[in-house]
This record gives C-alpha cells, sequence and structure tokens, in this order.
C-alpha cells in the first residue's frame, strides 16, 4: 500500500499514547502534507471482543488532517467535529466492529471499495460501498468496515453529536 506523502509516520500506540501533535506547525486555515501525522494501524483497529469474522485485521494508514479529539486536540475547529482523516485500507483488512456512544462518523470513499456492517440494536445491514458511496454512522449504532480485493481509500469526517 501506497502511504500518503509526509515525514512523520507513526504506529498507533506511539501517536496515541505519545505527545506527537497531529501537525507539526503552526497550520491553522494552510497546512503541508508532509507535516501531517501519518498513523499505521496494523491490526486496523483490533476488537477481541468482536465476533471472530469482525475482530479487524490488516493494515490501515490514517493521515490526520485536522484533530479536535482530547488528547490531540489541535484547538483549530470549533464546530463539534473531532477529527479529519485520510485513510486506506490495504486489500481485504478490516476495522473491527465497534460502537460510536458520542460521535457521528461518515466516510466518503475515494477509491476501491467498501464493505460496510451497520449494527444497530439487533438490527444488522451489510452494503458494499463503491467510489462516490458515503456512510454515516449515528450514536448507539456500531459498524465493521472490510475492504475489497484492491484496498479502498476514504474520507473520514468524526463530530460530536448534539444529545
Amino acid at each position: 500500500m501506497k502511504s500518503k506523502p509526509s515525514s512523520r509516520v507513526f504506529h498507533e500506540q506511539q501517536f496515541h499514547d505519545g505527545d506527537a501533535p497531529a501537525y507539526q506547525g503552526d497550520g491553522q486555515s494552510f497546512k503541508q502534507a508532509k507535516n501531517m501525522a501519518s498513523v499505521v494501524y496494523q491490526p486496523a483497529h483490533l476488537n477481541p471482543e468482536a465476533p471472530n469474522d469482525m475482530q479487524g485485521e490488516g493494515r490501515l494508514d490514517g493521515t490526520w488532517i485536522y484533530s479536535e479529539e482530547p488528547d490531540k486536540a489541535e484547538g483549530i475547529l470549533h464546530s463539534g467535529i473531532e477529527l479529519v482523516m485520510d485513510s486506506s485500507l490495504e486489500a481485504n483488512a478490516s476495522i473491527g466492529l465497534h460502537q460510536h456512544i458520542n460521535t457521528e462518523e461518515v466516510y466518503y470513499l475515494l477509491s476501491g471499495e467498501l464493505h460496510i456492517t451497520l449494527v444497530d440494536g439487533k438490527e444488522q445491514q451489510t452494503e458494499r460501498l463503491q467510489v462516490g458511496d458515503s456512510h454515516c454512522i449515528h450514536p448507539g449504532q456500531s459498524h465493521f468496515v472490510k475492504a475489497g480485493a484492491k484496498g479502498a481509500r476514504f474520507i473520514v469526517v468524526a463530530a460530536k453529536a448534539n444529545t
């Protein structure tokens, strides 16, 4: 899988448990890709408590475009958006099943294919996303995401829900 341009590549634990900022520099309205943190999640958001076929596997590369998540808040966005990320899942990799409690999240597919299983209570629905399609998850829902045979690249925007 090709990485997006960045000189700041971290592994998941190194980024989230360390003090590396999402952006190195003074970017507010304009940011250079080489100064954005790119994080390698491998396995991709593992959830060992999910059913065996929905635990998450393979590699996800995520470039943190903007972050207002509590441990990585930049203080730039004031809208309730918590993150904007450029994400790539390698072929057949998956993001483990996980629930959104206080956030909404939107995926917009740029290339490849995604198979997304949405779980809402006892209801479950799986859809195939192709380029230009999107997926939205609401608070209280869970989802499992799997890339197609050629992988997938997508934009993720997560926002604190008004509850």
